[in-house]
């Protein structure tokens, strides 16, 4: 086994053990993430302070496969999405995600969007439990946050977007 794949099957390992006292590496891990956030478009349409709400149901098995199930939703507009990769594998999915586990043990995903950058990092804590930070970057030279909007799946671009709050929930 290479020395690049042991600080992942750990940090899988440590989260399996907080499951459960008899868990082993080999099963599935869940890991329930949400966050909600704000945003002000400016274009095509002036809509300040629409709030969405995000979920991520997130498995890994076999210390390296993970699969990605997500939502987010806005009063009566919704979408989903799923991936399925492997940590430190190939790289980015179809939506610019990829995951890896960093040298601190924590699980951060991060996401490629044209004018900028999400990085969502799981860190395992003691009894159980995890903490979810969610950080939006605009990449430099752009003033706005450009998105795929809910009601008619197109883009839409943002003054300002914000993580008000977040979960995270081992199960």
């Amino acid at each position: 086994m290479s020395q690049h794949r042991l600080p992942i099957l750990a940090a899988i390992s440590a989260a399996a053990m907080m499951l459960s006292a008899s868990a082993r590496a080999e099963e599935p891990t869940r890991i329930d993430l949400t966050y909600d956030s704000v945003m002000d478009m400016v274009r095509p349409e002036n809509l300040p302070g629409i709030k969405v709400h995000h979920n991520l149901h997130v498995r890994i098995a076999n210390g390296s496969v993970l699969t990605e199930h997500r939502d987010r939703r806005t009063r009566q507009y919704a979408d989903r999405n799923a991936t399925a990769q492997v940590l430190e594998g190939t790289g980015e999915d179809e939506a610019g995600v990829s995951w890896r586990v960093a040298a601190d043990g924590t699980l951060v995903r991060d996401q490629d969007f044209r004018q900028s950058t999400r990085t969502m990092t799981v860190t395992f804590l003691p009894g159980h439990a995890c903490r979810l930070d969610v950080v939006d970057r605009l990449k430099p030279g752009f003033t706005e946050y450009e998105f795929l909007r809910l009601k008619v799946h197109e883009m839409g671009f943002y003054s300002r977007y914000t993580v008000i709050a977040t979960s995270c929930r081992l199960g």
